[in-house]
């Protein structure tokens, strides 16, 4: 009996030569595989690519969320106190929002605020100032100096005193930066309002820089088209800022710094019409109390009591004694 390899070698020899297959279908089989080949090496570099990218975006997103969002400072600072608050308002130091804290409450480094619908909210600056929150406006307090606006509108009133603290404002549609001044910014997306009422603000947007004067309001929409227009201090426009205003302690306090305090929140210049009206306005002692009253409101609440009396024209605020005769309008 033959073996297996004997047997296999007897088939083979009577099978004879193979032929072999045509040049052209030798050519279109070849071409077929190294297409399939091809094409698999493409698409498994093109998930490779796909899923480095999507990492790369992911990770330049959380850069950019954290880099806007959460302070490398490791210590607390406090950055504010609260003055006050008018109907809801948060705070939160990570996810987590609570009510926010009741007159005097510090606000440190990294905290975030923000209002809701109707809410307001009045801060003392640790070195300086007032800030104002209208409603639906989210903030974070980053550092001694500077803040991050994420959206809504806040007021600034960084002093009539020289040597205040500067403010400088982040937002996502530019920085602003006030140069002694009161100012109003508003911020929806990559658009950006600014109103001036005294001193002027520096915008920086993408490398380009922009002063605003008092009396100016800038706008700048989402495309970066950028209109100038002319805000009046003492106009309408400002009453919000006016209404969240906080009230000094006047108890014990000549009537002169009230009449002074209630000229620069309402935007108007001072006159007294009289030398004799302003020895008196020097001389009288104020006492009770204004808190939460607006500023013409308190005003005009005190100098009751007294023989002081105020009148508007225009963007002047006048005072007078009640002996003096009234000016034309």
């Amino acid at each position: 009996m033959q073996n297996d390899s004997d047997l296999i070698e007897l088939l083979l020899r009577r099978a004879g030569p193979r032929s072999e297959p045509p040049l052209e279908a030798y050519r279109q089989v070849f071409a077929a595989a190294t297409a399939a080949f091809r094409d698999k090496t493409v698409r498994r570099r093109q998930r490779q690519w796909a899923l480095w990218a999507g990492a790369a975006a992911v990770a330049v997103l959380a850069i950019a969320l954290t880099s806007e969002w959460t302070r490398p400072l490791t210590g607390r600072i406090e950055l504010a106190r609260v003055q006050r608050v008018i109907g809801l308002a948060e705070e939160a130091t990570g996810d987590t929002w609570r009510a926010l804290g009741e007159t005097g409450t510090p606000l440190t480094t990294g905290m975030k605020l923000r209002t809701r619908e109707g809410g307001r909210v009045a801060l003392a600056l640790s070195g300086g100032g007032s800030l104002r929150l209208a409603a639906e406006t989210e903030v974070m307090l980053d550092a001694p100096g500077r803040l991050y606006v994420r959206q809504g509108t806040i007021y600034v009133d960084s002093g009539a005193r020289p040597g205040a603290s500067r403010l400088e404002i982040v937002t996502p549609a530019g920085t602003a930066r006030d140069i002694g001044t009161q100012f109003e910014l508003q911020v929806a997306g990559s658009a950006l309002r600014l109103r001036v009422r005294e001193g002027s603000v520096s915008i920086n947007r993408g490398g380009r820089s922009l002063t605003g004067g008092a009396g100016e309001q800038i706008a700048i929409d989402a495309q970066g088209g950028i209109s100038r227009d002319v805000i009046e201090p003492d106009g309408a426009e400002w009453r919000w800022a006016e209404s969240i205003a906080p009230t000094p302690d006047m108890d014990g306090k000549p009537a002169a710094e009230l009449i002074a305090w209630v000229a620069r929140e309402t935007g108007r210049e001072l006159r007294y019409v009289s030398p004799n009206a302003e020895q008196r306005a020097a001389s009288v002692i104020l006492h009770g109390n204004i808190r939460n009253l607006t500023p013409l409101a308190a005003l005009e609440a005190m100098l009751a009591t007294t023989d002081l009396e105020y009148a508007l024209r225009g963007d002047t605020m006048e005072i007078r004694t009640r002996d003096t005769p009234p000016l034309d309008p």
